[in-house]
């Protein structure tokens, strides 16, 4: 009876788990879905091509014309291109001597009167919606309201791209906490200029996180660092796991990046070893007896310095009764 009981609570909390997943997926697709809209154009607009813009925007329309999308080709667009494919038809703000409300703007977005975040973003994927913007729905950017104009700038000079500013200073505007991660003593070098955020990261959306892998994250710290993949005879359950369950890949005060310094971090998860809290006498008797200088031992010692293949290792351990597992050489 008593087995049974457990058996039927057990099922129930799985349908209330599987329950919960799908309530908080469908409620995010709703949000995706009513957040990346088209705005509504203005009412009898219709299209007068980019040289009507130039009569006001002579400025704005010569740089353009020299940007990527300045450059498009009739075949390469679909329906209209020029400033009309953003900012909507311009007739109705001609007529109006120029009236900012006849047309779509992106220096109001998220304002009062303006066009919202997921409405601006609408814009650019009716384009870009099979390449960068693919999985820009559940992007953490999108659901946070960060829009393509957050980053990118369209009427820029030709020859600085579409950011805004360069990497990493561009993230680091929102992202203040990993700014001073990177300025850590133990850092991935981009404060040298060696590495970028996009060499690990797609802003625009991926299904892992934003980070560049579709499968396990530590296949994406593998691209770089080969040698620990493995497998090996003998292997350590985190480093097959997940690289950042002892490392912060932004940078820490301990050394390689671990989130905690030795022993600490080893401790978490391994007792201490029973050298360090007892100790065998030197006079034949097989007895364990407390060692007074075991709590030194432990916390003055880093584990590496017998644990040095932490990664994992092929060969045994210099004990026979640990095997391999010891990780030792």
């Amino acid at each position: 009876m008593k087995r049974r009981t457990i058996q039927t609570l057990m099922i129930l909390a799985l349908i209330i788990s599987v329950a919960m997943v799908m309530g908080t997926c469908a409620s995010m697709k709703g949000k995706s879905k009513a957040m990346i809209k088209m705005p509504v154009a203005i009412k009898g607009a219709t299209y007068e091509g980019t040289e009507a813009c130039a009569d006001c925007h002579e400025d704005l329309v010569n740089q353009f014309k020299g940007t990527i999308h300045g450059r498009l080709a009739d075949f390469e667009v679909k329906g209209h291109k020029g400033c009309e494919s953003c900012h909507g038809p311009g007739s109705v703000h001609i007529e109006n001597d120029g009236d900012t409300t006849k047309i779509i703007r992106f220096t109001n977005v998220g304002k009062p009167g303006g066009i919202t975040p997921g409405e601006a973003s609408a814009i650019c994927l009716r384009c870009h919606a099979k390449d960068a913007g693919m999985d820009w729905r559940g992007n953490e950017h999108a659901l946070n309201d960060v829009t393509c104009i957050d980053c990118h700038k369209i009427h820029q000079d030709p020859a600085k791209g579409t950011l805004k500013m360069p990497e990493p200073q561009l993230c680091y505007q929102c992202h203040q906490d990993i700014r001073a991660k990177v300025n850590y003593p133990s850092h991935h070098p981009i404060r040298e200029g060696k590495m970028k955020c996009t060499d690990c990261h797609n802003m625009h959306g991926t299904s892992v996180n934003n980070l560049k892998t579709e499968e396990r994250t530590r296949d994406l710290c593998l691209k770089c660092h080969a040698d620990k993949q493995g497998p090996y005879t003998y292997q350590h359950p985190p480093v097959e796991e997940d690289c950042t369950i002892c490392h912060d890949p932004h940078g820490t005060v301990a050394d390689n990046l671990l989130k905690q310094n030795e022993p600490f971090l080893c401790l978490q998860c391994h007792h201490l070893h029973f050298h360090t809290v007892f100790y065998s006498p030197v006079n034949g008797q097989n007895r364990m007896i407390p060692n007074p200088h075991g709590s030194q031992m432990a916390m003055g010692t880093r584990c590496t310095q017998c644990h040095s293949q932490i990664h994992g290792s092929d060969l045994p351990s210099l004990s026979v009764p640990g095997q391999g597992k010891g990780l030792t050489r």
